[in-house]
């Protein structure tokens, strides 16, 4: 009896063993494949990275004349000294003006420049106060300006854009005034009359130039007479503007 109770408790064993032996591979496998399935979605969500051989990027070539073949070659008329942003900043400009703003990136110092290109003086000693004056314009007239800079919002404007602002007045004004008081004085001291006939002969000699020359250098010394005819024609016109200043009413 004991061995029937063996033999049988045996064969149970047996046929529990080999029940459970696929189940536990079933399992085993669909974890796997479960698994599979989570790294293939992850990778795909992952963006694939370049091989470094198409991850290196060629740098664009830049040229000043943009590919065009009419277009002038800049290394043929700029200077070996200025040719490229390089050497137009730290080897040009750093050899006569070692501060300059495009340099340091500093705001202009408009007083220190003032102060040492003495612009004071200078206005007084080239004479333009005293045209000005000899034309009629006085500090009286020049008050009368100021109601109109309040009412276009002329000082909004600059205070919006005052490092623009300080930059342009440093270059325009103070860097050229040494040289440029002492001639517009010259200039203001010459009777309009003259500026007038100046302007007039200009005028003619343009004309002709443009529509009724024939020789060659025509086109050039129409571009030569330019500067001058601008110059006359804005100095013919200084007494009419004054007379509308001082008709303006007053503060």
């Amino acid at each position: 009896t004991s061995s029937r109770q063996s033999s049988s408790f045996s064969a149970r064993e047996a046929t529990s063993g080999a029940t459970e032996l696929p189940s536990s591979a079933f399992g085993k496998m669909a974890r796997r494949l479960i698994v599979a399935l989570a790294l293939s979605t992850a990778s795909a969500l992952v963006a694939p990275v370049p091989l470094a051989s198409t991850a290196r990027r060629q740098r664009p070539v830049v040229q000043e004349s943009f590919g065009f073949d009419f277009a002038e070659d800049q290394a043929e008329n700029t200077a070996d000294g200025i040719l490229g942003e390089r050497r137009l900043k730290e080897e040009f400009i750093r050899s006569y003006k070692p501060t300059a703003t495009v340099l340091e990136g500093k705001p202009y110092p408009v007083f220190q420049e003032v102060q040492e290109k003495r612009i004071l003086s200078a206005t007084v000693n080239s004479g333009l106060l005293q045209s000005l004056d000899n034309l009629g314009l006085g500090l009286g007239d020049v008050e009368k300006l100021l109601p109109f800079l309040d009412k276009f919002g002329l000082i909004g404007l600059v205070r919006k854009n005052l490092p623009l602002a300080i930059i342009a007045t440093g270059y325009l004004l103070i860097e050229p005034a040494p040289f440029l008081l002492p001639v517009l004085g010259l200039l203001l001291s010459i009777p309009t009359a003259a500026w007038t006939a100046v302007a007039a002969v200009t005028t003619g000699a343009e004309i002709y130039l443009n529509a009724f020359a024939s020789f060659e250098d025509a086109g050039l010394v129409s571009l030569l007479l330019a500067p001058l005819l601008l110059i006359a024609g804005v100095l013919s016109l200084v007494p009419t503007a004054i007379g509308a200043i001082k008709s303006l009413p007053p503060v």
